[in-house]
């Protein structure tokens, strides 16, 4: 059976994975306050996330839309005629639109086996859960096996966040209007820990030393007490310098740098760490 991997491109990957893994994406689109609209996918292994994070940064009206039933459709479609069967990741949790454009678009696809997985996972811990099941997939012997998998993969990926974005949890949001009227400099730090298919705030602060001092101890904990395979991590420039210092700590271990995706953008802000590990 010849199975591929359909994928949101929430699901932070290295570029390299896409072709390699026989992973397809389906892009978002930004229309910008012109109106102007901008696909993120224009091929099928063609992808410009960079280019529409750029008018996300540019322009403040700019609006994000999620992959369409149509675009699933036309995917799912396409690769029925080379696949017998696609298993198709996206989140219901932070992104509930395309997973239920997912869900709509198989039913109305004839000729092709499509299972959808759902996984609570961001960011880095995405780029983990995606390759992870990207790698095991072609071994499975059915659905079952490739559901446990995605269970047991949501209750070890161990990540770590660092934002001051408060729209990663929906119990946050409510503090958004709060925080309105204050500069975004004097914001709080949060640290959010993902384990167990759950995200939790760690700590919410405004010295931003502090919030690294502790992700770095429950980092340090995690090295003493379990073996880690690989780490996938990614940040902007401006915690450059304490992001590598975390990053030291898994001196012997594989580390994976990726790309910020759209939906982590809109989630965590222009300014973010993302530490995944397993």
């Amino acid at each position: 059976m010849k199975q591929a991997l359909v994928i949101d491109t929430s699901r932070e990957i290295p570029f390299e994975s896409y072709k390699n893994e026989n992973i397809f994406p389906v892009g978002y689109r930004i229309e910008d306050s012109k109106g102007q609209i901008y696909s993120e996918r224009e091929h099928i292994h063609s992808i410009h996330t960079n280019d529409l994070i750029s008018v996300l940064n540019e322009d403040k009206k700019a609006q994000i839309y999620a992959p369409s039933i149509k675009d699933f459709v036309e995917l799912y479609t396409f690769l029925a005629e080379e696949y017998n069967s696609l298993v198709s990741i996206h989140s219901s949790y932070f992104t509930p639109a395309v997973f239920e454009h997912a869900l709509i678009a198989k039913k109305m696809v004839s000729g092709i086996t499509i299972d959808l997985i759902d996984t609570p996972t961001i960011s880095s811990a995405a780029g983990i859960f995606t390759c992870e099941m990207a790698k095991f997939i072609p071994q499975a012997k059915n659905i079952n096996d490739i559901r446990k998998r995605a269970i047991d993969l949501n209750k070890n990926i161990v990540s770590y966040t660092i934002t001051q974005n408060e729209n990663l949890m929906e119990e946050e949001k409510g503090n958004i209007s709060k925080n309105k009227i204050l500069p975004f400099v004097f914001k709080n730090y949060i640290l959010y820990h993902y384990f167990h298919s759950q995200w939790n705030i760690v700590m919410n602060n405004r010295i931003l030393k502090n919030v690294f001092r502790e992700m770095t101890n429950r980092i340090n904990l995690s090295l003493k007490t379990k073996e880690i395979s690989y780490v996938f991590y990614s940040f902007s420039s401006i915690f450059k310098k304490e992001s590598k210092d975390v990053l030291r700590k898994f001196r012997k271990i594989s580390k994976t740098e990726t790309l910020q995706s759209l939906i982590s953008r809109y989630l965590l802000g222009k300014d973010f760490i993302s530490i995944a590990f397993i």
